[in-house]
């Protein structure tokens, strides 16, 4: 057995730039997720009855930095449109204080694209060390 670590040093010196990598490529997946998730909420609601007709061009998402973290906010923006407000809908609680049924369309929207989104950020990962090893 040799004692020549060259490669192992090489490997652990290309791996020190995956963090940055696998950074940009978590936040390409959660941009790509958040706007699905975005058009599947605003088509759940169009098709739910009981929102106004407004609701659903308030639903969007914003892409933040917390303390070095990635986190993406998806759900009706208040002030946006006069319906804005009735995310209250969506909901468990309006079951027991208002007269229309639960839509659940964010619930919905956010379990239709859970798969997808674990999935991407595999290939973010893969991809990132992949790419951090060639160089």
């Amino acid at each position: 057995m040799s004692d020549d670590f060259s490669e192992l040093l090489q490997l652990s010196a290309d791996l020190t730039h995956a963090p940055a990598i696998v950074n940009r490529n978590v936040l390409k997946a959660l941009q790509f997720t958040s706007m699905e998730i975005k058009k599947d909420w605003r088509e759940g609601a169009e098709i739910s009855g009981g929102y106004p007709e407004t609701y659903p061009e308030s639903i969007d998402f914003d892409i933040n930095f917390p303390g070095g973290a990635i986190e993406s906010e998806i759900g009706p923006t208040l002030g946006k449109t006069p319906g804005s407000s009735a995310g209250f809908l969506d909901e468990p609680l309006s079951a027991g204080g208002v007269d229309g049924p639960v839509h659940h369309a964010g619930r919905d929207a956010l379990e239709a694209n859970e798969a997808d989104f674990y999935r991407g950020l595999e290939i973010a990962v893969f991809d990132a060390t992949a790419e951090a090893v060639e160089k």
